[in-house]
């Protein structure tokens, strides 16, 4: 019998039920077993999927559902099913890095889990990423971009303190260092800009991406007029972009995510009258954007640290059964992403039970089989990590906003 449910859990259930280390199946948890007898096996998902980051992360986590359904058609060996549970690390609408972290260990508690899929956001990553090593449970994010959660120079050992060498993050989407530079290239060359004023929204994925950005634009002989930080929570730019038209810059580089403030720094940009370009990393390419700038949106540039799915063999029969499976639904900047991470964590499984006699594996060992795995037949082509846990085929496209919708502009892979 084939069968998939899919959890929220009301934060402060969450809290207790997780206080008191306590096995349920309740509809409305997502992190409870498969129960005596059961033939189970369980994928969590983490992502915010409230509030103003649903936009983004809602579509990624829907194609991680349908990634889950598609595989249990192919099924496992020894009878066994997939279920997906989900835990939303939203916190007042806002990701949130510490009910990201109660999440992993609500997974951890459940032994029929073995590889998470998620979060969205870097910063959620970093409190996660601790709490999973020491329990040696893989995650593989769609959309975490920031350089620290896999390079060591940047802080990722630090992260590991429970298993140092031991890498349990994964990621199929590019890392800022990538991106930022392709950013300042794109500025730079194909928008012209000479003279950039660069605001990050303070956040481990904003300060990263633009940690990159700045030296990349200077390197190729542009002049960064400033730097700026939101304060935390901030949503009234009126002030800093006062200041920021006094300078009078060619392009405002916006570094953040639109929770954080990315749609409502764009629209007072526009009721100030400051007409320099606008332009973002992969925080700004997402469907919240839309929907919180309006017509306000529109001249936007931004990054994706993906390709375009339209000129991809391998995504025709993705695009065609997600609009069929969520019919209404806009496909999201990272559920090919989304879709891809899952794919290699059931994969990984699969091959380890083949191999074992259709006995399910250890934590651990789904984590070694991930790292030294391709898995050949997803939505954005091969897919295979690095030793840190960065995919090796990254790929940048860029896009800008017109009549309230992405348009492709170019794209490039690069190189690892």
């Amino acid at each position: 019998m084939r069968y998939i449910h899919i959890y929220s859990c009301d934060k402060r259930m969450l809290q207790i039920v997780s206080a008191l280390v306590v096995f349920s199946t309740l509809s409305g948890c997502g992190f409870h077993g498969g129960g005596p007898g059961t033939k189970t096996i369980v994928i969590g998902a983490d992502f915010p999927t409230s509030g103003i980051d649903a936009a983004a992360n809602v579509p990624t986590q829907n194609a991680v559902a349908l990634a889950v359904e598609d595989e249990n058609k192919r099924g496992l060996p020894g009878g066994y099913t997939i279920r997906l549970d989900t835990l939303d690390d939203s916190v007042g609408g806002v990701h949130n890095p510490e009910q990201g972290a109660l999440n992993i260990q609500s997974f951890i508690s459940d032994p029929a889990v073995l590889a998470v899929i998620g979060p969205g956001n870097s910063n959620v990553a970093r409190a996660e990423i601790p709490v999973a090593n020491a329990a040696s449970l893989a995650i593989i994010s769609p959309s975490s971009t920031s350089i620290s959660l896999t390079d060591d120079a940047s802080g990722a050992r630090e992260l590991r303190q429970s298993n140092p060498d031991l890498h349990t993050f994964f990621r199929t989407v590019m890392r800022d260092d990538m991106q930022g530079a392709a950013d300042a290239d794109f500025a730079f060359h194909a928008l012209g800009a000479r003279h950039v004023y660069v605001i990050d929204d303070n956040e481990s994925y904003g300060k990263g991406l633009a940690d990159v950005f700045v030296p990349a634009f200077r390197k190729l002989g542009g002049v960064v007029i400033d730097r700026a930080h939101f304060a935390k929570a901030q949503q009234d730019f009126i002030a800093l972009l006062t200041s920021v038209a006094s300078t009078k810059p060619d392009l405002i580089f916006y570094s953040g995510v639109v929770s954080t403030g990315g749609a409502k720094l764009r629209r007072q940009m526009l009721e100030l009258g400051l007409n320099a370009k606008f332009m973002g990393g992969d925080g700004l390419k997402d469907p919240g954007f839309l929907q919180a700038g309006g017509a306000a949106a529109d001249g936007t540039y931004a990054s994706e640290g993906a390709p375009e799915l339209s000129h991809m063999p391998s995504a025709r029969a993705f695009l065609s059964e997600y609009a069929a499976r969520f019919p209404g639904q806009l496909l999201g900047t990272y559920s090919a992403n989304g879709y891809a991470a899952t794919q290699a964590a059931i994969e990984a499984i699969r091959a380890l039970m083949s191999s074992n006699g259709g006995v399910p594996p250890t934590r651990a060992q789904v984590v070694a089989q991930i790292a030294k795995s391709t898995t050949p037949d997803t939505p954005i082509g091969p897919v295979a990590f690095s030793r840190n846990g960065d995919i090796t085929t990254p790929v940048v496209s860029m896009w800008i906003v017109r009549g309230g919708k992405y348009v492709f502009l170019s794209q490039e892979r690069t190189k690892l």
